[in-house]
């Protein structure tokens, strides 16, 4: 038994100590640095992308979600404390970004440049502070990369995820422990074969009338990356059997996840990052478990509980596109100014507007309980 960590039933781990504040950071860092190389200097370097592709942020992220969200249901009193903390942890970081986006147009003059109509303004406002982020309008697309915020495709899946925890608990309800768990988890498989075949699948989506817009709206349902969380949801419900032994082996299970990514990437030329095969998830989301719940007073000391992984995730790409728009001077000025940016987004975000709102949560859960992040 390696020196300081707990044996398996001593009852030592505890739900909400854990380093989840830090895994959230690094997998949104890993989202805004490959946005950042991309669209400010076309490509990212193949040592770099190695390095890169050993975080994906998006798959960690939902599989956290499965974790957290899943927990938030179960220790829920009712279905409306449930929503409203989902709703408090979710909205008032995203208005106010798509506010501050709203402004970048407006201060850069860009809405000066095209024609545009209030109405479509309007639209576009409310879809990026709802559901369907996904959807830009075309005076909008000369704005640096085409679309002023295209990360925000995956809170839209966030929010499905809320909803079908809903009903996910619900229908199966009835089951006794053992086959609630049974049950999602030949859901868990069914739905890791949608992901499997999700290049099949856009391909007979494809061929239908108005194709393109279906196979484009079937990437951004809950369906290809539902299996991520469900892996979450399954390993929060057998936490305290599994953490312990994910710890007790953490350095084995980071060698093994390594490895397995580079075999598959070299050798067999599997495409990683978000596309990373359903069989590599479950050595993914052990791997993160194992680090989340691994002692470690760094984590603590330095972010001291603040959680700024969302404000990274959610500015990155505005100020992306706000760097690019204005023309800043070369990958070498332009890259470390938008994360600059970013950060400082976050940061601000966290400290006046997500944390605030944080604190009007009623669960019986316990503090840092949070999803995507």
């Amino acid at each position: 038994m390696m020196l300081g960590v707990p044996k398996p039933g001593e009852g030592e781990f505890r739900f909400s100590v854990n380093n989840f504040d830090a895994i959230r950071l690094v997998a949104a860092a890993e989202v805004a640095v490959r946005h950042s190389i991309v669209h400010l200097s076309g490509g990212i370097p193949l040592w770099f992308e190695w390095i890169l592709m050993m975080v994906p942020g998006v798959p960690i992220f939902f599989f956290l979600s499965g974790f957290l969200i899943s927990r938030s249901w179960e220790r829920a009193s009712n279905t409306r404390e449930y929503c409203r903390n989902r709703a408090l942890r979710l909205f008032p970081g995203l208005w106010t970004c798509v506010g501050v986006s709203v402004l970048i147009l407006v201060l850069t003059g860009y809405l000066q440049s095209v024609a545009w109509t209030w109405s479509s303004m309007l639209l576009w406002v409310i879809c990026q502070g709802s559901i369907v982020q996904f959807w830009n309008p075309e005076f909008l697309s000369g704005f640096g990369c085409g679309v002023v915020n295209g990360s925000l495709w995956s809170i839209s899946v966030e929010i499905q995820f809320y909803v079908v925890t809903i009903i996910l608990y619900r229908a199966l309800r009835a089951l006794p422990r053992s086959g609630f768990d049974i049950a999602v988890l030949v859901i868990t498989i069914g739905m890791s074969l949608l992901n499997f075949w999700r290049v099949d699948i856009e391909a007979v989506l494809e061929n239908l009338p108005h194709g393109v817009i279906l196979a484009k709206a079937y990437d951004v349902t809950f369906l290809p990356w539902y299996f991520m969380f469900l892996l979450g949801v399954l390993a929060q419900r057998r936490w305290e059997s599994i953490v312990p032994t994910f710890v007790q082996h953490r350095f084995a299970l980071v060698a093994l996840y390594v490895a397995s990514l580079g075999i598959d990437a070299h050798f067999w030329g599997v495409p990683l990052g978000n596309q990373i095969p359903p069989y590599l998830v479950p050595v993914m989301g052990a791997t993160v478990l194992s680090l989340a719940y691994s002692p470690s007073e760094l984590t603590r000391r330095i972010l001291r509980g603040n959680d700024v992984s969302y404000g990274l995730y959610i500015y990155h790409m505005p100020i992306v596109n706000l760097v690019r728009y204005i023309g800043f001077a070369g990958p070498g000025i332009s890259i470390p100014a938008a994360l600059a940016g970013a950060a400082l987004a976050a940061v601000v975000s966290w400290k006046f507007v997500e944390r605030p709102f944080l604190r009007r949560k009623r669960s019986a859960s316990p503090a840092g309980m949070v999803s995507l992040g």
